[in-house]
């Protein structure tokens, strides 16, 4: 496991970032960073991203964590245990700029390997309403949502700064905090007519993270659930988020799903993965 502290300028520092390349080696285009808004002190979604890290790295992706070097919304507070094959990159400063560059650098597919990284970036919600200086942190992002009134607006307001900032940026949805189908179909429903209706775009489904006893537990103890409990329907559902997740990467760039719809199938989002409980 490597944990890199960032510092504000990244310039004389990217090849940190970047595997050694080889003779005749080169540098691919890649998939943007995917960016997940953390709300407040939000250590339900830090901990779900950081399992969803150690999750894309057991499917045998070069996986990396992008995160404040400080702060409420550190992945593993307290003893700072790091997720499993995960590359972590933590970036200090209160700036989105430090954290977009060292996603873009981190994003970086060199030529002699076949398979894309998925970096992931852990981003206060703020930082992605800075226009410029969040950079390549709006190009993909992936919105946690949990079907609570009180956290409607402010998912809301996340998703509709991004899409007045970057009208090429894509939008998709995770439901979590949910213990039926229809909770999590109505969830995903409401939010993507929404998008579609106001902001004039899709918005992807990526799946569900079941909220049973198995999570919470992994979330409080800070063991990957992918890991301790491998057969438990949060964990299966966890493993269907990630591959998703891969496949949009693998893609570069690729053509988007339709509206309320997994990739390939035209199910809605509710209807995927393990049942819920």
């Amino acid at each position: 496991m490597r944990s890199r502290r960032v510092p504000r300028e990244l310039g004389d520092v990217l090849h940190y970032f970047i595997p050694e390349l080889g003779a005749g080696g080169g540098i691919d285009e890649s998939a943007p960073a995917l960016s997940v808004p953390l709300l407040g002190r939000d250590v339900v979604r830090a901990a779900l991203l950081w399992n969803l890290a150690v999750e894309a790295a057991r499917q045998g992706a070069r996986a990396a964590l992008v995160t404040p070097a400080a702060g409420p919304n550190a992945p593993w507070p307290g003893d700072r245990r790091q997720p499993l094959g995960v590359d972590v990159i933590e970036v200090f400063g209160d700036e989105p700029s430090a954290l977009a560059r060292a996603a873009e650098a981190a994003s970086l597919q060199p030529a002699s390997l076949d398979a894309p990284p998925l970096v992931l970036a852990a981003v206060p919600a703020p930082w992605l309403a800075k226009g410029a200086d969040a950079g390549a942190l709006l190009r993909w992002v992936v919105a946690l949502v949990r079907p609570d009134e009180s956290e409607a607006d402010e998912t809301w307001g996340v998703l509709e700064a991004v899409a007045a900032q970057d009208p090429r940026a894509r939008l998709g949805a995770v439901i979590f905090g949910v213990r039926s189908l229809a909770e999590a179909r109505a969830s995903f429903e409401k939010l993507a007519a929404r998008v579609e209706r106001e902001l004039a775009r899709p918005l992807a489904s990526y799946g569900v993270l079941i909220d049973d006893v198995e999570l919470s537990r992994s979330i409080v103890t800070r063991r990957p659930i992918a890991l301790v409990h491998p057969t438990s329907p949060a964990a299966r559902a966890l493993a269907d988020v990630a591959s998703l997740c891969l496949a949009d990467a693998s893609e570069r760039g690729g053509p988007e799903p339709a509206v309320g719809a997994e990739r390939g199938t035209g199910r809605p989002v509710a209807e995927r993965g393990a049942t819920l409980v």
